[in-house]
């Protein structure tokens, strides 16, 4: 690898990593004003006016400059159009990220430009600079979406110890609403997360079960939907809730221990497909590390390249019909 010496060159690499690490501290400063916001907002007992100052901070961290401010609502105005704002946005809200989707979108698309200059002015090499692009392209999706799936994970399996301990409060005589505050203060993230975002909702004013339902639709879990759903239907046609609850809280674990069974149950097929992906261009690697020569016809000739194709749909589609006979919902 060799480094650029050209003085334009080096200019032009320190340009690309100011521009980048600007925008970077940027949404994380408003990230972090925002998550301020939201604490004051639950810990405060008349919050709107604090909270109101907060976001008045923020927007004035925007106007302080111009370009980056109207960066963000040309990405916001074309986001909206291509109707990307929306996904992005249920995906922030999910994990719980607290940047604006326009932040987000300009953050990653400043990346996808600058990631891929910053390889090809460092390497010299289109190759580097193409994964370099694939990897700022693809990584952050796929990473948030990763986070999103073990944060909904971990809080399915904190559901039911909380909806016991919510049914021991009201046992005790506390209402709902004081019964999810104290679970909100005890309970660890994600879902005491949530849950004191319910609590600072229900305190400016918002109905409990509107909080619960808008709640249950940003975390995206069943399990949660089907507790707030027993919740709202106990308000209507009454009952005793606590009882409601550990039924519930105990319908999830069992669901559980029957989910458990079932991936035991099926770990031979999933091995199995996983061998099928895994096995074939292994020893096709080893083959071709220990005699290039025999190897060589099925990279350099036309048949070869046909074979490697056909190989590749078949082992593509072997993997996906047997990881559809070993997926079972319960």
């Amino acid at each position: 690898m060799s480094v650029p010496s050209d003085p334009i060159v080096l200019l032009m690499l320190a340009g690309v990593v100011v521009s980048v690490g600007a925008i970077a501290l940027v949404v994380l400063n408003l990230g972090a004003e925002r998550n301020r916001a939201l604490a004051d907002a639950a810990a405060e007992a008349g919050p709107r006016r604090r909270g109101d100052q907060r976001t008045r901070r923020l927007d004035d961290a925007l106007d302080a400059s111009p370009a980056l401010r109207r960066a963000v609502e040309l990405t916001a105005d074309l986001a909206s159009r291509k109707g990307a704002l929306g996904s992005v946005e249920r995906l922030l809200r999910a994990a719980d990220v607290p940047v604006r989707p326009a932040e987000m979108i300009l953050a990653h698309v400043a990346a996808v430009v600058a990631v891929p200059a910053f390889a090809l002015l460092l390497t010299q090499s289109a190759t580097n600079a193409l994964m370099a692009l694939v990897v700022a392209l693809l990584g952050p999706p796929f990473g948030l979406k990763t986070y999103v799936k073990l944060r909904r994970k971990k809080f399915s399996n904190q559901l039911p110890d909380a909806l016991i301990t919510l049914a021991g409060s009201l046992r005790a005589g506390r209402s709902l609403g004081q019964a999810m505050e104290a679970l909100a203060r005890e309970a660890p993230d994600p879902m005491g997360r949530e849950l004191r975002k319910v609590v600072a909702e229900v305190r400016l004013g918002r109905p409990l079960h509107d909080t619960l339902a808008d709640a249950a639709e940003r975390i995206d879990s069943p399990d949660f939907k089907w507790a707030v759903l027993a919740m709202q239907i106990q308000a209507e046609v009454g009952g005793n809730l606590a009882e409601l609850l550990d039924q519930v809280a105990n319908t999830m674990r069992e669901r559980t221990r029957m989910r458990g069974e079932v991936k035991a149950l099926t770990a031979e097929g999933r091995a199995s497909a996983l061998m099928l992906v895994v096995m074939v261009p292994a020893l096709g690697l080893a083959m071709a590390v220990m005699n290039p020569e025999y190897m060589e016809p099925m990279f350099t000739t036309g048949a070869g390249k046909v074979m490697l194709g056909i190989c590749a749909v078949m082992i593509g589609g072997g993997y996906f019909w047997m990881s559809r006979m070993v997926k079972i919902e319960v």
